[in-house]
């Protein structure tokens, strides 16, 4: 639903490639069939009309007070979990022992081809949206250097599917003390999650996936 973008900055791409930015005014269905003879939800920016179909993707922009928001408020929270137990959300049941037969890197290679990672991205990027259906969630793309809260659905799962070189995603959940990593040339998730807050419901959304949550052996403290 479009409404929710109601007064807010945001940026458009539209399914031909162009992009309008500016503060979103939302109509019904209702009024673009009186008003545009189309029975349909849209958006005015400025004097640009966009209707639901013609839109790929909206983008909600930082507001100021996101953007001078301190970026290392969330360091000790992450330093800490760092430091404790993890889980992996992965395409395998188990962690591959250094000594198994068979041949892990030759499959982990198939599976990182662009046509078999991109849809995996996106499984993982939906298990974080979905997530984010229950608590508060802060993402980083550039190394922890700046933090968006609640993206907007849409963008960071196109996000998370085109990552590429260096790129590297952090999710913090603050408030249930957890965080979710993902490197863009893996084929897993690590799940920081000490207190168990999420990892129920990781692992129920994992396995709705086809995927797996397991434990790889913890160092002693």
């Amino acid at each position: 639903m479009l409404y929710r973008y109601q007064d807010k900055e945001i940026r458009v791409t539209t399914e031909d490639g162009s992009v309008f930015t500016g503060i979103a005014e939302v109509f019904p269905s209702g009024y673009g069939l009186h008003e545009f003879d189309r029975e349909e939800e849209g958006i005015q920016l400025d004097d640009v009309v966009l209707f639901k179909s013609d839109v790929r993707s909206i983008e909600e922009l930082p507001q100021a007070a996101s953007e001078t928001a301190d970026p290392r408020r969330f360091d000790d929270l992450m330093g800490a979990l760092l430091e404790g137990p993890y889980w992996i959300v992965d395409i395998l049941p188990e962690q591959v022992p250094a000594d198994a037969a068979g041949q892990y890197f030759a499959v982990e290679r198939y599976f990182l081809q662009p046509e078999r990672i991109v849809p995996l991205r996106r499984k993982y990027a939906e298990l974080l949206l979905r997530l984010n259906c229950y608590a508060d969630m802060a993402v980083s793309f550039d190394s922890c250097a700046s933090w968006e809260t609640n993206p907007d659905p849409e963008a960071f799962a196109e996000r998370v599917a085109g990552l590429s070189g260096n790129e590297f995603l952090r999710a913090v959940f603050a408030e249930q003390h957890a965080m979710i990593d993902y490197d863009h040339n893996d084929t897993y998730l690590t799940v920081y999650d000490p207190d168990a807050k999420l990892i129920d419901k990781v692992r129920a959304l994992s396995s709705a996936e086809g995927l797996f949550l397991w434990q790889p052996p913890q160092e002693e403290a």
